[in-house]
């Protein structure tokens, strides 16, 4: 059960999002030990995220491993490619804009949009806006309620930084599927992520 819980929750932290020609690399850590890295490299209108990561506890070995290619216009997805492999389940989704839709095929299930879909894009400061995003891994169009719960200072790096603190609920049908932390400079760009597990909070830290 901790095991599935735990993919669950890695499902929202896979998103990539294009805004100019950049890279991050955070390192992924639960409780106190780096469990992996998640790359984000974004240029021109394509992006490509990769996540590895590797969880021993208790007698359990958990592996997840996933990759994402997504073309953007305007900050709507224009088409997506991933693929995910999590502790031996596979999910894959594949899409793109066709007659004013985005249309979706995930693990065989086809599913239409509309024609300007967002996912997860925590570094893009418009997700701050959003009623409604699109998990990559799995397909599923989840309605979100972002709020600002405080102003703070944290480390980013090894420097004191001046942040905002956001969460983010994401529901489906009512039922909350996850909540989010997630803190931003004072200029919006986004510098850390924490999100809760039945084994301990996963933090990403930049690196």
């Amino acid at each position: 059960m901790a095991t599935k819980k735990l993919i669950t929750i890695f499902a929202f932290l896979v998103t990539p999002f294009l805004a100019y020609a950049e890279d991050w690399v955070f390192d992924a850590v639960l409780n106190d030990k780096v469990i992996g890295q998640h790359t984000f490299i974004v240029e021109d209108k394509k992006s490509l995220s990769r996540a590895d990561f590797h969880i021993k506890f208790l007698f359990m070995d958990i592996y997840y491993q996933h990759r994402s290619e997504e073309t953007w216009s305007n900050g709507c997805i224009q088409s997506i490619s991933s693929s995910t492999n999590d502790d031996g389940d596979h999910f894959g989704v594949k899409g793109k804009i066709e007659n004013g839709h985005l249309a979706l095929v995930s693990n065989n299930t086809l599913i239409k949009l509309s024609e300007c879909v967002m996912t997860f894009a925590y570094w893009d400061k418009n997700i701050l806006k959003q009623k409604r995003l699109l998990n990559s891994q799995n397909g599923e169009y989840l309605d979100v309620d972002i709020r600002l719960l405080k102003k703070e200072t944290i480390r980013v790096r090894g420097e004191s930084t001046p942040t905002q603190h956001y969460e983010i609920k994401a529901t489906k049908d009512g039922q909350e599927k996850l909540a989010i932390q997630l803190w931003y400079d004072d200029n919006l760009n986004w510098v850390a992520l924490k999100s809760p597990t039945p084994i301990g909070d996963i933090f990403y830290k930049l690196h």
